[in-house]
């Protein structure tokens, strides 16, 4: 009998298998897929990483391991197989305290541009397949006697290499920059040609990265020249290359020790948060179902108590101070129905109602609370901790504004209603506050759903003293749904 997997184990279940792997073998250098490199991922336990190598040995043969920054244990890498950028190959995981042995298949491609293996790793448990995304960097050694160290504040500082021609495997052009003193030196070599060049005029301006010098190979009728930049984010060198009036765009990788030799190679890295909202201005339209809230006072219901659900709607501008903290005014225009009980209405008549003492005219079914108003609101965005690359950002949001409110005799715009001839109508204070959650379905547009609690203070003891009996402030829940524009 095939048993099923509770939601969320087949992650746990991957992960497990991988905290398991490790070793370390010898590289062969001369292979782009022979070497160190290095992944994370993220479970319930926080980051683990782990680091994998993939060597030849003296036959050939493809070999490799994996270890990983919690525990000692190893296992190899089985039927690793190595066609042009592609790597396969499986291990064998015996999970800890279970009598369960797990495979694991993985599937990479080279990316030679980004130096990096990219593909999936995929459980095969129970005749069921899962899979989850892998992107493993390499990683480069820290620099022995004969290396190049890394020099902090002086990143140009390395060996490098480029290839000109991607039909051209075989040839590459290769940069070798040392420091001398506070000045620099270096060459160039072209594999193509078999030739070793010492860089002339060469100038290296650290505090913005930039580099350029002059080279001329033997034989060559002119000389010829290089200028670039320094990219922090990729540690490359990217530029062109001038020869003979030519320029073509050449971009240098690390081939020596780089900024990660100088870290541990299990230290995780601080990837900055990710942006949120793809520019600080924002609109927004919904539409807002208000339901009321009654609270009754001495067990005696009033007005208040006998509205019902209305829809109505909200449109408002927002900036973001900060990508998880914004101002927002808004404008919405809702209002609250009656309810249709007719002993809940009769209350309050005024010919025979046992509350209806000084009201103006009857309560029906028609009549209408109008709340319309400009509210101000703060919001602080949770999304960008909790759920960094989820399309959903939650939020907390605290309101207050003011109320245009008028309980009319037959819906908006009609004659309001008095108490002892004073309108039940005036302009007070709302505050609320509440959460809700955007979901973005592109970098500018997204939905918006939102639930506030809010309280206008509609009440007043000076014109209507039995506030009681006849009329108190309003609570409503507010339902809103709608969209959000960023630009």
């Amino acid at each position: 009998m095939n048993v099923g997997m509770r939601p969320g184990t087949w992650s746990i279940l991957l992960l497990t298998v991988l905290a398991v792997l490790g070793a370390a073998l010898v590289a062969r250098a001369a292979d782009p897929i022979a070497g160190k490199w290095r992944t994370e991922v993220v479970d319930p336990a926080g980051k683990l990483v782990l680091i994998m190598d993939l060597q030849q040995d003296a036959t050939g043969l493809w070999i490799g391991s994996i270890k990983n920054s919690r525990s000692s244990e190893i296992d190899e890498l089985k039927s690793v197989t190595v066609d042009g950028g592609n790597v396969t190959f499986f291990t064998d995981t015996k999970i800890p305290n279970q009598d369960i042995t797990v495979r694991t298949t993985f599937e990479l491609r080279l990316s030679a541009a980004a130096d990096q293996l990219r593909g999936t790793a995929s459980v095969n448990f129970q005749g069921t397949r899962r899979e989850t995304p892998m992107e493993f960097t390499r990683m480069v050694e820290k620099a022995g006697a004969g290396g190049i160290s890394f020099v902090p504040g002086r990143p140009i500082i390395g060996a490098w290499s480029a290839r000109p021609d991607d039909d051209d495997e075989a040839r590459e052009i290769q940069l070798e920059i040392v420091a001398a003193g506070d000045a620099s030196t270096g060459t160039l070599t072209d594999t193509g040609i078999d030739q070793t060049v010492s860089l002339r005029d060469l100038v290296i301006n650290d505090r913005d990265g930039s580099l350029s010098f002059n080279f001329r190979f033997e034989g060559a009728p002119f000389m010829s020249s290089y200028w670039g930049r320094y990219d922090e984010e990729q540690d490359r060198l990217r530029g062109s290359m001038s020869i003979g009036g030519r320029s073509q765009r050449l971009d240098f990788r690390r081939t020596s020790a780089g900024p990660e030799s100088l870290r541990d190679e299990f230290a995780t890295e601080k990837k900055p948060l990710v942006r949120k909202h793809g520019s600080r201005f924002a609109g927004t339209a919904r539409l807002a179902y208000w339901q009321p809230l009654y609270v009754l006072k001495e067990k005696v219901r009033n007005i208040n108590d006998i509205t019902k659900s209305s829809l109505g709607f909200d449109v408002g501008a927002r900036y973001h101070i900060l990508d998880y903290f914004a101002v927002q005014a808004r404008y919405a225009r809702n209002g609250l129905g009656f309810d249709t009980n007719e002993t809940n209405l009769g209350l309050f008549d005024p010919a025979d109602g046992p509350q209806g003492d000084g009201i103006s005219s009857p309560l029906t079914t028609e009549s209408y609370l109008t709340l319309d108003g400009l509210e101000f609101s703060l919001i602080g965005y949770l999304g960008q901790n909790l759920f960094p690359t989820s399309r959903f950002n939650p939020y907390l949001i605290a309101v207050a504004g003011r109320t245009n409110w008028a309980l009319t005799e037959s819906g908006r715009g009609s004659d309001a209603i008095a108490i002892f001839e004073t309108p039940l109508e005036g302009t007070d204070w709302t505050f609320g506050a509440g959460l809700g959650t955007e979901y973005a379905l592109g970098p500018r547009f997204g939905i918006e759903a939102e639930w506030v609690w809010a309280y206008t203070l509609t009440e007043d003891e000076t014109k209507w003293q039995d506030i009681v009996a006849q009329w108190t402030s309003q609570h409503v829940f507010r339902w809103s749904l709608g969209g959000v524009i960023w630009f």
